[in-house]
């Protein structure tokens, strides 16, 4: 599973980040991002606690998943990038709301697994909560960036894409509702 979605991430954030960079710096970043965290726990943990190992490691892919599914949610719901091939308000519903349902089920594993292993000292909530803050952060990002691809920005479009840094008059990823409700 972590190395499916490793790729899954390293193509996704590639794309979603737009970076213009040589294709070895890109995969370099991206893999150092999604593979970093696993190694520093293999290299670092307990070989005899293999149990809580696991667990660590499970925590730190859900933490990852969204990195990866909310940006291919994205690509799959872009007119621009997908065109004919997109898919319709019926199958976007379905994956948006199946991936609310995963991601809301990694988020209550990763604070059981914190309530289970977490020292009780003011400094380690504090860390969690600067983590957590910034982790929050992003996927809010990506969020707005999917609302605006599925064009759900009814309330203030001008301030949504000012939000995610995108210019009115520059073309966005939208979806047309239009034909699309008799595609699945």
């Amino acid at each position: 599973l972590n190395n499916d979605t490793m790729f899954i991430f390293q193509f996704a954030m590639e794309g979603f980040l737009n970076l213009h960079w040589a294709r070895w710096q890109r995969v370099l970043l991206t893999r150092s991002i999604a593979i970093a965290p696993t190694f520093l726990i293999a290299f670092y943990r307990d070989i005899g606690d293999l149990t809580g190992m696991n667990d660590l490691l499970n925590a730190v892919m859900s933490l990852q998943l969204p990195f990866a599914l909310i940006p291919t949610l994205t690509f799959t719901a872009s007119h621009k990038i997908m065109g004919e091939f997109r898919n319709g308000v019926v199958m976007n519903i379905t994956i948006v709301l199946l991936s609310i349902l995963v991601m809301a089920i990694n988020t209550w594993f990763v604070i059981d697994f914190l309530e289970k292993y977490m020292t009780h000292q003011w400094w380690a909530y504090l860390l969690v909560v600067v983590v957590a803050l910034f982790y929050f952060f992003l996927i809010f990002y990506l969020v707005l960036y999917l609302i605006v691809t599925l064009n759900v920005t009814c309330w203030c479009p001008t301030f949504m894409h000012r939000l995610i840094g995108i210019e009115e008059n520059q073309p966005t990823l939208t979806l047309e509702f239009g034909d699309s409700y008799s595609r699945i």
